[in-house]
């Protein structure tokens, strides 16, 4: 209990319920404003099958008063920290869906998987929400590689009509191959099909070319179904799960990911 990210109810919240909350990882661009409207129409397309959606937004930093207690001002840091705060699920005001700020409360989790194991980091992310919630993280792809490292789970790479997004999509893609996780590409159509389709067949060829990785490419009209089809649900940590004892990921090996995802080129 006195490991860095983790606490005395981590071992209650390692127990997942049946059905309970899912995770969905969405690589951010470099300007995570650009892909706010695209991470609108995944949680509406979610939200029309019925899901209760969360959106928890690693590119931005949890507000620091207690005054609410809905999950929706202080972010996900708050919830790591208070085991009273559970089945969140919709917003206590107006809302389609909650939105929780999350970058300190990643950089914990972050933690919680070098120290004790991504499986366990994932139960302790997914313990304060709602049975079949569906949690968007939205967070640099380095972020998600570190949380989620070896667990070769689904992340979606927004492909936007917008100057440099075959720039981040790619970058995206090389860094989560890196993290042995399964990148996959969910263009958000413009006013331009064409150039959308030019960006995502860079990214694809390049892609290929380099990394030897043959992408998947999910259109806007399946994103719903294929989400709920491919998210992650909260796992049972055994002795024998990954690598050492609570399935331990050694540093050394999240170092050689870090290395390799930070490789100089971006196109290589």
């Amino acid at each position: 209990m006195f490991e860095p990210g983790f606490d005395q109810a981590a071992g209650l919240r390692g127990e997942p319920p049946p059905g309970g909350a899912v995770l969905m990882p969405v690589a951010a661009p470099a300007q995570p404003a650009r892909a706010y409207e695209w991470l609108c129409t995944l949680a509406a397309s979610l939200t029309a099958q019925g899901r209760a959606v969360v959106i928890v937004d690693a590119t931005a930093v949890e507000a620091t008063s207690r005054d609410r207690h809905d999950g929706a001002h202080l972010g996900l840091m708050r919830v790591l920290q208070d085991p009273s705060i559970v089945h969140l699920e919709r917003p206590a005001i107006s809302g389609d869906w909650l939105v929780m700020p999350g970058a300190a409360g990643l950089r914990v989790l972050q933690d919680t998987a070098q120290t004790a194991g991504t499986a366990i980091a994932l139960s302790r992310l997914l313990a304060p929400f709602a049975s079949g919630v569906v949690v968007l993280l939205f967070a640099p792809a380095m972020a998600l590689g570190e949380l989620l490292f070896g667990m070769g789970a689904h992340a979606l790479v927004p492909v936007l009509e917008q100057p440099q997004s075959s720039i981040d999509a790619y970058g995206a893609v090389k860094v989560l191959d890196a993290a042995d996780l399964t990148p996959v590409l969910a263009p958000l159509a413009g006013p331009s099909p064409a150039a959308l389709q030019t960006i995502v067949n860079t990214v694809v060829d390049t892609a290929r070319r380099h990394l030897d990785l043959s992408l998947d490419c999910w259109a806007t009209p399946s994103w719903a179904l294929r989400v709920q089809e491919s998210a992650l649900e909260r796992p049972r940590p055994t002795h024998a799960q990954g690598h050492g004892y609570h399935g331990l990921v050694p540093r050394a090996a999240v170092t050689a990911y870090a290395a390799n995802a930070a490789a100089p080129s971006l196109w290589s």
